[in-house]
């Protein structure tokens, strides 16, 4: 994640095609589990502004799950392996993450720092786990 301080929401740490993934699976998923597979969110993207290639799909959820931040559950069918995503924590959930994420990096950049590290040290506490 990389935060850019001109945006806000979704659209200060992604690209926007990325925050409409992440908000199409967590409203798909308000009220039950619903995994998605990657032809399904190709998909939903193509009926948006924000139409990109199905391998940029794949590549962003992959790094969600490398995140955290989405689960997968593999189902094997035609054409092999398929991964369904599905969300690992809720969007107020997910609003903490960053923000522990993001304070820890500084951390590290900062060492030296007393005001960052005592920043960090409180964020941790409020972590979403």
């Amino acid at each position: 994640m990389k935060l850019d301080t001109t945006k806000s929401g979704l659209d200060s740490l992604f690209k926007p095609y990325q925050g409409l993934l992440l908000e199409h699976i967590w409203s798909l998923n308000e009220n039950e589990k619903v995994a998605v597979g990657s032809g399904r969110a190709h998909v939903y993207l193509l009926g948006t502004s924000e139409a990109k290639s199905r391998a940029s799909v794949i590549f962003f959820l992959n790094d969600m799950v490398d995140e955290g931040v989405l689960g997968f559950d593999d189902k094997t069918g035609k054409g092999g392996h398929h991964r369904l995503y599905y969300p690992k924590m809720s969007r107020a959930q997910f609003a903490e993450h960053a923000v522990t994420q993001i304070v820890g990096g500084v951390a590290k950049a900062f060492p030296e720092n007393q005001m960052v590290q005592k920043f960090a040290g409180v964020a941790k506490k409020f972590t979403w786990k």
